[in-house]
Order: C-alpha cells, then sequence, then structure tokens
C-alpha cells in the first residue's frame, strides 16, 4: 500500500490510504457435481451425487480429502489402512533386525508391497478426477499396487508360513510363479480398464477378478496345506491358524461386495458418500491385511526354528522379484498410456 497524505484533525493526524483492488479469493472446496455434470467415464452405477469437477488445480484434488464427496472414503479407508500397515511394521521392527538379518529380508519386501497399495490406491481416488487421462493413469498406478501387494504376500506366505517340506518342494518355482500372475494382475486390469467404456459390461469385472483370485489361490496354497495338516493332525492347531482363517473370510467378503455392488445396487443414489460397496471392499481389504500382519507375526514367532532352517533368503531373492515385476508394469503402463492417449485424442 502506498500513503497518499496525512491531515491534522482536532490536533491529530489521520493517514488516509489509497485502496487497492480487492484479489479473488479461490474457494477451498468446489461444490460437487451430479452425475449428469461429469462426462460419462467418471460415472459409477447407482452413484447419483458427489462427483468432483475436472481441471482444478492439482492441490485442489489434495485438498479434497478434507471435503465430503463420494471418493472421501475411498481415500480414508485406505489412508487408514496405510497408518495400520506402519504400526504393523514397527511392531515387527521391535522383534527383528531388519538390517542385518537376511531371515527379515522378505518380510520387508512384503511390507513394501503392502505400503505401496495402500499409498497407490489412496493416491487414485484422490486425484483420478483431474481428467480423463489421469483417471486412466492414475487407476493403472491402483493395479500396480494390487499386484505388488499379491506378489508381496506370495513372498510372506513363502518364507514364514508354508512347512518346511513345502518349502523346499517348491522353492525352485513358488515366488516365479508369484511374480507372473502379479504382472497379470495389473496388465488384465489395465487392458480391461483401457479396452470397455461405460456402462462396463460383466465380462470387465471377469477380466480383473480372474488374476486377483489366481494370485489369491497362488498364496494361499501354503495356508490350505496348513490347514489340511491341522485338520488331520491329533496335535492342537496353531495361534496363527486362526488369524489366517480370519485373512481369508476378509477377502471373500471383499470379492463379494466389489463384485454385487451391494448395497447401492437396492437404493441408488443412497450410498454416495457412505458405505458404498467399493469402500466396504476397502475396509475387508484393510482388515484382511491386518489379520495377515497378525498371523504372520505369531508364525515368526513360534515357528522360529522351522524359519531358520529353510536356506537363507537374499537380499536379490527378497526385493529382486519385487524390482522385476515393478520394471515389468512401469514398461507396460508406458504402453498403456500411449494407447490411451491416442484413446483420447482419436475420441476429440
Amino acid at each position: 500500500m502506498s500513503r497518499v497524505q496525512s491531515t491534522p484533525i482536532f490536533g491529530t493526524t489521520k493517514t488516509r490510504f489509497r485502496s487497492l483492488p480487492r484479489v479473488p479469493s479461490l474457494p477451498v472446496f468446489v461444490p460437487t457435481r451430479s452425475k449428469a455434470q461429469v462426462p460419462l467415464l467418471f460415472r459409477e452405477a447407482y452413484v447419483d451425487h458427489g462427483f468432483r469437477e475436472l481441471h482444478r488445480p492439482w492441490w485442489s484434488y489434495l485438498l479434497s480429502v478434507l471435503q465430503l464427496h463420494n471418493e472421501s472414503m475411498n481415500v480414508w479407508t485406505h489412508l487408514v489402512a496405510l497408518v495400520l500397515m506402519l504400526k504393523h511394521l514397527h511392531t515387527f521392527n521391535q522383534h527383528l533386525d531388519f538390517l542385518t538379518d537376511p531371515y527379515s529380508w522378505p518380510l520387508l519386501a512384503g511390507f513394501v508391497c503392502g505400503l505401496l497399495l495402500y499409498s497407490f490406491s489412496s493416491m487414485a481416488h484422490c486425484f483420478h478426477s483431474k481428467s480423463e487421462l489421469v483417471h486412466y493413469l492414475a487407476f493403472m498406478v491402483d493395479y500396480a499396487g494390487i499386484g505388488l501387494y499379491g506378489l508381496g504376500s506370495t513372498i510372506i506366505h513363502f518364507y514364514y508360513c508354508t512347512e518346511l517340506e513345502l518349502h523346499l518342494f517348491t522353492q525352485n518355482f513358488f515366488v516365479p510363479v508369484g511374480c507372473a500372475l502379479a504382472f497379470l494382475v495389473f496388465f488384465c486390469c489395465s487392458y480391461a480398464k483401457v479396452s470397455y467404456s461405460r456402462p462396463y459390461p460383466f465380462v470387465r469385472k471377469v477380466w480383473q477378478m480372474v488374476p486377483v483370485l489366481g494370485v489369491y489361490f497362488h498364496l494361499s496354497i501354503p495356508l490350505v496345506h496348513r490347514f489340511i495338516l491341522c485338520l488331520t493332525s491329533s496335535s492342537a492347531c496353531p495361534p496363527s491358524i486362526q488369524h489366517h482363517a480370519q485373512q481369508m473370510v476378509w477377502f471373500i467378503l471383499s470379492g463379494i461386495f466389489y463384485a454385487s455392488d451391494l448395497p447401492q445396487r437396492f437404493h441408488p443414489g443412497r450410498f454416495d458418500h457412505f458405505f458404498h460397496s467399493h469402500q466396504l471392499f476397502h475396509i475387508c481389504i484393510m482388515m484382511s491385511t491386518s489379520k495377515q500382519m497378525d498371523a504372520v507375526l505369531l508364525d515368526y514367532q513360534m515357528r522360529l526354528a522351522a524359519i531358520l532352517a529353510q536356506p537363507e533368503p537374499s537380499l536379490f531373492s527378497a526385493f529382486g522379484p519385487v524390482a522385476v515385476v515393478l520394471a515389468a508394469q512401469i514398461i507396460s503402463f508406458c504402453f498403456f498410456r500411449s494407447i490411451v492417449k491416442r484413446k483420447l485424442a482419436k475420441r476429440d
């Protein structure tokens, strides 16, 4: 501001200032839109309101995590899951030496995959409304996290939850098969995302769910083997079995919510902000991973002698599969990105 003049008034001095033009302020929270006000790509079945406006600044979508819209709970459920994963990592860190103990490295690799799962998911749901291109790319990043988590669980179950005989029998192919299946999760989900348009046909969910079920069935082989031994053995089942069973139940529930569009299918518009099936799917996945980590901690504590009898892991055997799958995902991501850009350019 610049001073104009000082005029004495009744023995005092009153300073007058030239008024400056007022800068219009941008609203922190932009009002949400109805489904009729957003492009078809962003619409969700049985969801009528709560869609964010496109082409806002990046910071607007970041701040929208504090706003109520139809993605708010999708972001927050996996942010909470991310915090829980960090809490589990802290618990394990009190029992293990991740820096010098080779037998802890596969567990650390699994935690890295779990943290990427929830980070990628939260990011995708937070920023996908920026534009149509960002929408496609954000959810491909989300699919990458799902595939990596499948691989991380494969590694954890192989090293800490597998009976020694089965471990030695499958040591040459169990993790490599998990790598292939983890990559297929990303590739098939991305293919389905790029190839089909709304309203999505059911075959799109088949493309997405079959590879996810494939990697989950594979990583569950050691658990099923232990369930069978538990049922056929006269000795008591280890405490971790209960947690493993619970994590499988939560995973099955997550699949049901993901595939069924329940409960919003029966009451369109009523669950736009809370208790949408995708939010329930997120919560079930969060509970599944939490029970999984509870089980793995018990397995590590009670099966330490059997774990130490296995061949010693190396940095490459623990983190190499994650690096290989991540590299393959990045290459495929670039491939799908070019397809999406051509698709959008052709439409325009």
